[in-house]
C-alpha cells in the first residue's frame, strides 16, 4: 500500500507526535537494555561490514509478494512499491546485481521495486546511514544492495492472482544454462481500479539477463529492465484532482564484468514522465537520461586487512516542456581501508570519496567505522558524511500539485551511529542501535495554499533516535519478530518537528509453518500521530494495522492469499491522502 503522492513527501508512511517525555523514556529503556545485554558474550553476527543482512533463508518464510513486504520487517526502514526511506531519509541508493533501480525522473529517488521478484532474491544488504563512500552521492539515508539468484539450470515460473478493487496480476519467467552461458527472460502485468476516484493503475514490466561465466574469477553479466506505469492521482481529500494522470516509463541497460579483483559496472538509465490534468490545462513531460561507469578493485594489505579503491563517472541529461535542456556531470574517486588482524576482536574501517560536480560544489565524503566482535555479540560505532543532489524533478518539473524550484541547493548529511547485536540464547537474538544525523539545507516538499507546493531547502535539521529488533525462534518453523523505531526529526531553526516523520513506529511479525505444506504469516504495525505541515498545526491521527498471508504448497504448485488492513481501519498517509481499507488477493503459482 502506498501513497500516490509519496514523491512529494518521500515515502511518507508514518507520523510524528509532539511529546518529548516519551523520547526521554525511550533513551532510558534502551540504555538499560544495552547494559543488561553487553555481558552476555555468546555469539551471533547480525551485521557484515556494517550492513543488516537478509539471506534467502530469512526471506523464504515471509512469503512476500512485494519487496516492500520484506524491507518493512527491518526497524528504521519503510518501503512502498515505489520508494524506500531509512530513518526518515528517502535519499537511499538501491542497486540490484550492481545496477541502480532508482527512477531518475522522480522527486526523491523513487525505486522501481517492481523489477525485483522476492522469490528470486538471494541476499539483501541494508546500510543504514552509510555506504556513500563506496556507492556514491544521493545516499544520505543509506544504501540497499539486492543480489538475485544465479542462473544455474533450466527453470520456469508462473504466478497469477486477483483481488478486490479490480486487482489482477500475472507474471512469468524462464531461465536456462548451457556451459558457460546463462539466460533469463521475464515479464509481468498488473492492473487495479483503485479504492477511490481516479486511483486506477496499469503496469507492465519486462526483463532480459545474459550471463557468461568463464570461471569463479571471471564473468560478464548483461541486463535490460523495462517498466511502464499509467495511473491516476486523486489528490488530497480537501483538494481532489479527479482528472490528474501520470504516465511513467523507465529502462535500465547494464553491463558488469569481473576479472579477478577488478570490477567494471556500466549502466544507462532512461526515464520518461508525462503528467496531465485536463481540468487545469496541464500537459507536461520530463525525460532524464543517466550514463554511469564505475571501476573498482581491492588489494590485500597483508596482516592489516584489505584496501578497496575505484573511480566513477556520471552524466545526466534532462529535457522537459517547462524548462530548457539541462546536463550535469560527476567525477568521483574513492578508497576504503579495512584494518583487522585475525588475533584481534577489533576492526577499523576508514574511507574517503571525492565528488567533482559540474552543477554543484565539489565535496569530500569521509566514512569511519570501529567494531568489536565476540562470538555471540558485537558492538560498533560509525560516522559517515554524504551529499544529496536535488533531482531534475524537484528543480524543474511542474504538475497539478508541484511548482518548480530551479534554485534548489545541495543537501549534506553527517551521520553517527552506535549498534549492538547479541544472541541472548539459542534462537533468541536482539539488535539495538542509536543514530544521530545532522542535515544541512535539507530538501523537502512544502504544501502551500490550495494544496500546491514545491521543494525547498529547510536549513539545519537533526534526526535522532534508535531502533530495537528482537527475533525469537522457539521451535523450527515458528519465528516471531518485534521491531521498534524512535525518530525525533527537528528543524533546528524553528525548533519544530519536521512533517511526515514518525516519532514512534512499531512492528510485529509472526511466521508459522503449520505443516510441511501450509505456512502462515501475521503482521502488525503501529504508527504514531503525524504532523502534516511545517508549522505543526495540522496532524494525521495515529493508527494500527494488521495483515495476514498464507501459502499452501502442492508439489510444484502453491495456492496463496494475502489480506491487508484486516480490521478495515480508516487512516491517512503522512501527506494527508486517504489510505486503502481492507484489501485482499488470492492466486496460484507454479515453479519448475
Amino acid at each position: 500500500m502506498i501513497s500516490e503522492n509519496d514523491e512529494q513527501l518521500g515515502m511518507s508512511f508514518s507520523g510524528l507526535s509532539a511529546g518529548t517525555t516519551k523520547g526521554n523514556n525511550f533513551w532510558t529503556v534502551l540504555v538499560c537494555v544495552t547494559c543488561l545485554l553487553v555481558p552476555l558474550n555468546q555469539g551471533l553476527c547480525f551485521e557484515k561490514n556494517g550492513a543488516i543482512v537478509l539471506t534467502a533463508e530469512d526471506i523464504q518464510p515471509l512469503k512476500a509478494n512485494k519487496m516492500a513486504d520484506l524491507l518493512n520487517h527491518v526497524p528504521g526502514v519503510s518501503a512502498s512499491e515505489t520508494s524506500v526511506n531509512i530513518h526518515g531519509s528517502s535519499k537511499v541508493r538501491v542497486l540490484v546485481d550492481g545496477r541502480p533501480i532508482n527512477d531518475p525522473t522522480s522527486s526523491h529517488g523513487s525505486v522501481n521495486w517492481n523489477v525485483v521478484d522476492p522469490d528470486q532474491v538471494e541476499r539483501i544488504e541494508i546500510y543504514r546511514g552509510k555506504g556513500g563512500v563506496r556507492y556514491g552521492q544521493d545516499a544520505g539515508g543509506g544504501v540497499i544492495l539486492v543480489t538475485t539468484r544465479k542462473i544455474q539450470k533450466v527453470r520456469g515460473a508462473i504466478k497469477t492472482y486477483g483481488g478486490n478493487n479490480g486487482t489482477a496480476f500475472a507474471s512469468t519467467s524462464v531461465q536456462a544454462r548451457s556451459g558457460h552461458w546463462g539466460a533469463e527472460l521475464g515479464g509481468e502485468a498488473e492492473t487495479t481500479q483503485g479504492y477511490k476516484v481516479n486511483n486506477d493503475k496499469k503496469r507492465q514490466r519486462g526483463s532480459l539477463k545474459l550471463n557468461y561465466t568463464l570461471d569463479e574469477e571471471r564473468s560478464l553479466n548483461l541486463g535490460v529492465d523495462f517498466v511502464h506505469v499509467e495511473k491516476g492521482l486523486s489528490g488530497l481529500p480537501a483538494y481532489p484532482t479527479p482528472y490528474s494522470r501520470k504516465e511513467n516509463s523507465n529502462t535500465v541497460l547494464s553491463a558488469q564484468a569481473r576479472a579477478y579483483s577488478l570490477l567494471s559496472s556500466t549502466f544507462f538509465n532512461t526515464g520518461d514522465q508525462h503528467s496531465e490534468d485536463v481540468s487545469r490545462l496541464l500537459d507536461k513531460r520530463l525525460r532524464v537520461n543517466e550514463l554511469g561507469q564505475d571501476l573498482s578493485s581491492s588489494l590485500d594489505t597483508g596482516d592489516w586487512g584489505s584496501l578497496s579503491y575505484g573511480v566513477g563517472y556520471r552524466f545526466s541529461q534532462a529535457s522537459g516542456t517547462t524548462f530548457d535542456d539541462q546536463s550535469e556531470e560527476v567525477f568521483s574517486l574513492f578508497f576504503s581501508e579495512t584494518l583487522h588482524q585475525e588475533s584481534s576482536p577489533w576492526t577499523l574501517s576508514l574511507g574517503l570519496r571525492a565528488n567533482a560536480n559540474t552543477a554543484f560544489d565539489d565535496v569530500l565524503n569521509p566514512e569511519l567505522k570501529l567494531s568489536y566482535q565476540q562470538p555471540r555479540w558485537s558492538l560498533s560505532a560509525s560516522y559517515s558524511g554524504s551529499n544529496n543532489i536535488p533531482s531534475f524533478y524537484q528543480r524543474y518539473n511542474h504538475t497539478s500539485s508541484t511548482l518548480p524550484n530551479p534554485n534548489l541547493g545541495m543537501e549534506t548529511a553527517q551521520n553517527y551511529s552506535l549498534a549492538l547485536a547479541v544472541e541472548v540464547i539459542q534462537g533468541l537474538s536482539l539488535r539495538s542501535s542509536l543514530f544521530y544525523n545532522q542535515l544541512s539545507d535539507r530538501i523537502t516538499y512544502v504544501t502551500g495554499n490550495g494544496g500546491v507546493g514545491q521543494y525547498e531547502n529547510f536549513g539545519e535539521v537533526t534526526y535522532r533516535g534508535g531502533d530495537l529488533a528482537l527475533n525469537w525462534q522457539p521451535v523450527d518453523g515458528f519465528n516471531l519478530k518485534f521491531g521498534y523505531t524512535y525518530l525525533r526529526a527537528i528543524d533546528e531553526e524553528s525548533g519544530l518537528h519536521l512533517p511526515a516523520k514518525a516519532e514512534h513506529t512499531g512492528t510485529v511479525d509472526c511466521s508459522w509453518r503449520v505443516t510441511d505444506r501450509l505456512t502462515t504469516v501475521f503482521s502488525g504495525k503501529y504508527v504514531s500521530e503525524i504532523f502534516r505541515n511545517r508549522a505543526n498545526t495540522r496532524t494525521v491521527p495515529e493508527y494500527w494495522l494488521a495483515n495476514m498471508r498464507a501459502e499452501y504448497q502442492v508439489g510444484q504448485y502453491a495456492l496463496f492469499t494475502e489480506i491487508k488492513n484486516l480490521a478495515d481501519t480508516s487512516y491517512y498517509y503522512a501527506d494527508g491522502l486517504l489510505a486503502p481499507g481492507l484489501s485482499w488477493i488470492a492466486g496460484v503459482s507454479w515453479k519448475m
